[in-house]
C-alpha cells in the first residue's frame, strides 16, 4: 500500500515505510527517514555535487541523445574501459573518459558495458530511462509453505548480505524483534567496514556475526543448515553467485514456512539477472534524479536507492510475514527507486536532494 501513496519528497517517501512497519510493530523503536537517507553521508562528509554521486566514484556524462551514468566503483572496473570502448587511447582519468564518450550512443554502450559487467546507466535528454516496463517493487514467488500470519519477535533471520541496503532491512527487522544472524565470507569481506565503520557497526549492533569460508565444504554444509532453519533470510548477491554454491533457494531443503529476501539491483529476470549495480547508478537507470534549468541531471543523495531498498525491502518483510506468506521475495533497487520517484511525481513534486552535508547537493 505504501508504494501508491504520492509523497512531497525522498524523506517522506522513506518515512511512509517506516509508519507501514510500525503499523505491525508499534512498540520497535525504529529510525528516522533523515537517519535512513543522511546517515553514511553525515558520517563521511560526502554529498553529491551535480553530475558527480556524492562518493565521487559515480559520473554523469554526456552523450549521443543523453547522459550516461559510469560507476567506477572497483579499481577493476578503470581496466575494462578500453575493451568497453573499443579503443587505444590512455583512459586513466575521468577528463579522457569524457572526450571519448561524448559523440558515442548511450544506449549502444549501456549494453555492451552491461554484459561486461560495468555498472552502468543511461537517461535520455527528455528524463526517460532505458530499462524494462514497469513492474512491481516487489514479486512474491510463494511456494506451499503459507501459514497463518507471522511475527517477527523471536524470528530467525540470517543476512549474507553486504554494504548497505540488506544490512539497513536486517537493522530494521532487528529492531521489530528479530534475531539476527549476520554472515560474511573470508573470500570476499565487506568494504563498507572500513569505509564507513560507524554505519556498519550500527547497522549490526545486536546481531550474531559469523565468519565463514565458503569454500570449505563443511563450512558451506554449515551455512545450508542456517539457511534452511531460518524465518527469513536476506540476500544481494546476482542469483548465479548463490547457485554456484548450491545455497540457492532452490537447492536448500526448505521444510518451513520462510521468506526469502533478494535484493539485486534489476530484479531476477534475465538478462537483468546479471547486470552490475550500485546505489548511484542504478538511481539513475530509474529516472531517480533533480533536472537544474539547463536541462542537466544531478545526482539526489547518497547512494539513494541503497537507503530506499533497505526500508521497503523490510517493510515487504513485514507484511509478507504477517500475511503469512512463505516464499522468494524478489526486491530490485531499480523498481524501488523507480517507484519512489513516481510517488514524488505523483505529488506534484520535483525530485531535490535529502542531504545538506559538508559538500553540495
Amino acid at each position: 500500500m505504501a508504494m501508491s501513496i504520492p509523497a512531497d519528497d525522498l524523506n517522506a517517501c522513506v518515512q511512509q515505510a517506516v509508519l507501514g512497519i510500525a503499523q505491525g510493530y508499534p512498540d520497535a523503536s525504529l529510525p528516522s527517514a533523515d537517519w535512513v537517507l543522511k546517515a553514511r553521508a553525515t558520517e563521511l562528509g560526502i554529498a553529491p555535487a551535480g553530475q558527480w554521486s556524492a562518493n565521487r566514484s559515480c559520473h554523469l556524462m554526456a552523450c549521443e541523445a543523453g547522459w550516461l551514468a559510469v560507476n567506477l566503483a572497483r579499481d577493476s572496473d578503470w581496466t575494462l574501459l578500453n575493451a568497453w570502448l573499443e579503443t587505444d587511447a590512455r583512459l586513466t582519468n575521468w577528463a579522457a573518459l569524457r572526450t571519448v564518450l561524448v559523440p558515442r550512443s548511450g544506449r549502444d554502450l549501456l549494453d555492451r558495458g552491461r554484459e561486461m559487467g560495468l555498472p552502468l546507466a543511461f537517461v535520455d535528454t527528455g528524463g526517460s530511462d532505458a530499462d524494462e516496463a514497469e513492474r512491481p517493487a516487489s514479486m512474491m514467488s510463494p511456494d506451499d509453505l503459507n501459514t497463518a500470519g507471522r511475527s517477527l519477535r523471536g524470528a530467525k533471520v540470517v543476512d549474507l548480505s553486504a554494504l548497505w541496503a540488506g544490512p539497513l532491512c536486517a537493522h530494521l527487522l532487528h529492531r521489530c524483534g528479530a534475531e539476527v544472524t549476520s554472515v560474511s565470507s573470508v573470500q570476499r569481506p565487506d568494504g563498507s567496514r572500513q569505509g564507513n565503520p560507524v554505519l556498519y557497526q550500527q547497522l549490526r549492533a545486536g546481531h550474531e556475526h559469523l565468519v565463514l569460508d565458503f569454500d570449505d565444504p563443511a563450512q558451506r554444509q554449515q551455512l545450508a543448515r542456517l539457511l534452511a532453519s531460518a524465518d527469513v533470510v536476506i540476500e544481494a548477491s546476482r542469483p548465479r553467485a548463490l547457485r554456484q554454491l548450491g545455497l540457492d533457494r532452490e537447492s536448500l531443503k526448505i521444510n518451513n514456512p520462510q521468506i526469502w529476501l533478494s535484493i539485486t539491483a534489476y530484479g531476477r529476470k534475465p538478462p537483468a539477472e546479471q547486470w552490475v549495480g550500485f546505489g548511484d547508478d542504478v538511481a539513475v537507470s530509474a529516472g531517480l534524479l533533480h533536472w537544474d534549468e539547463r536541462g542537466h541531471p544531478q545526482f539526489v543523495g547518497d547512494a539513494i536507492a541503497d537507503p530506499l531498498t533497505g526500508v521497503y525491502g523490510a517493510l515487504a518483510v513485514v507484511e509478507s510475514l504477517a500475511q503469512g506468506r512463505s516464499g522468494l521475495l524478489d526486491v530490485s533497487m531499480a523498481s524501488i527507486a523507480r517507484r519512489c520517484r513516481q510517488k514524488i511525481l505523483a505529488a506534484g513534486q520535483d525530485i531535490v536532494c535529502p542531504l545538506s552535508a559538508a559538500t553540495s547537493c
